[in-house]
Parts: C-alpha cells; structure tokens; sequence
C-alpha cells in the first residue's frame, strides 16, 4: 500500500489546515478583542498603534480609528527618545516588564503597567502589549513613603533632644559636647526647630515689680 497521497487526499488536508488556520486565528481575535485587559499591537519601528482591543478604547477614552491613527508617543509620558528605547528592549526580549505614566483622551495621566513582547502579525514582528492600571497602588505607596518620610523626620527631631543634659543648676546654662556653656535657648534652638518667645509668668512679674519698688524706695531715701 502506498504512502503518497493523491491529488484529492492532499486538496483536503490543504483544506483541514486551512481550516484550522482560520479557526485558530478567529480564536486569537476574539481573544484579543473581548479580553478584558487593555491590549495594544505596536509597530516597534514607528511607534504606531496597530491594533487596540475594545478595552484598551474604553480606558483610554478614544475610538478604535482615533487609536489605530496615534503613535504610541501620543500617550506614553517619556520622551520619544525613551520609549523607542524602551521598546527596543522589549523587541530583544531585555526586559517584558514596564511601569510607564500614560495619558488619558481627558488629559488625566495614570499609573501603569505594561508586558510587552515580540510576536509575528501579518510576516511582520510586531510588539503585543497588555496593560494593567496601577494608579490606586502608587497613590498608597507615595502616601506611605510621605509618611515613613515624616516618621522618620520626627523622630530625628525627637532624638537631637534625648539623654542627659548637663544644666548649671544656678544660671541654667546646658554644658554641650564640647564643654561649652550656653544660654538654654540657644542650646534648644540649635539642637531641634523651636523659637522662643519671651514673657513673664504671674509669679516672676510680681517678684520683678517687688524689686522695683524696693529699689525705688532705697533710691527716695
């Protein structure tokens, strides 16, 4: 029995892969449009925005034509020198992994994500990119490093003034490091933010008067 296939037998295995070819290309299609991440086909040499799934139109605030006719420039926040780098590296497989700043069609800017790659459309190699939203999360992390930053600027400031601290119990001079004496306030001053404004307690202001009218009496006499 022969192994060769007949004129009719290779029509029809021609028309199975054909078949299957389209399936499979259907299946990625729809895929790549109801997908409920942002997808982007970029060309890598232009920049130009190829292809953009229903998704990717409803965040970016554009129609799929409006997308389709944009460089990705028109809404990557880095420079044009930049991103062509940036894509150039996830052409070389360098790096898949991307966190970018984009506009928004009502000019509000978001935090994102980006995994991005080569793959083959049409014979040509071109990038495919998924996008995730990570505006809330940078929000929290920049809020959190405000406050260790904070945390950590109050607790200097509590540090400069802990310990013992050398005070002549007669003029109330503090005694610093290097063995000089100096006047409480501008010790305090020096070693934290605090400025000082001068009064006179009720106890201070009736000794002070006191010694004026004492003084006042020696002089009549």
């Amino acid at each position: 029995m022969s192994d060769e296939l007949n004129y009719e037998e290779l029509q029809q295995r021609v028309a199975d892969l054909t078949d299957g070819l389209e399936k499979a290309e259907k299946f990625c299609r729809s895929f790549f449009e109801n997908s409920h991440s942002i997808m982007l086909i970029i060309h890598p040499e232009t920049g130009n925005i190829l292809d953009a799934n229903r998704t990717a139109c409803e965040y970016y605030g554009y129609t799929k034509l409006e997308l389709t006719n944009m460089k990705i420039m028109d809404i990557n926040m880095l420079s044009e020198e930049h991103v062509f780098e940036k894509m150039q590296e996830a052409q070389r497989g360098q790096q898949k992994h991307f966190t970018f700043r984009h506009r928004l069609a009502n000019a509000e800017i978001k935090d994102v994500e980006v995994f991005s790659g080569p793959i083959t459309r049409d014979g040509e190699e071109v990038l495919y990119s998924i996008i995730h939203d990570i505006s809330e999360r940078k929000t929290h992390e920049r809020e959190r490093e405000h406050l260790i930053t904070n945390l950590k600027q109050a607790l200097a400031e509590i540090k400069t003034l802990r310990g013992i601290l050398p005070i002549c119990a007669t003029c109330k001079k503090i005694r610093d490091d290097k063995g000089h004496w100096n006047q409480i306030e501008a010790y305090i001053r020096t070693h934290s933010e605090v400025e000082f404004t001068h009064g006179i307690c009720p106890e201070c202001q009736g000794e002070y008067f006191s010694s004026l009218n004492s003084n006042k009496g020696l002089e009549e006499n």
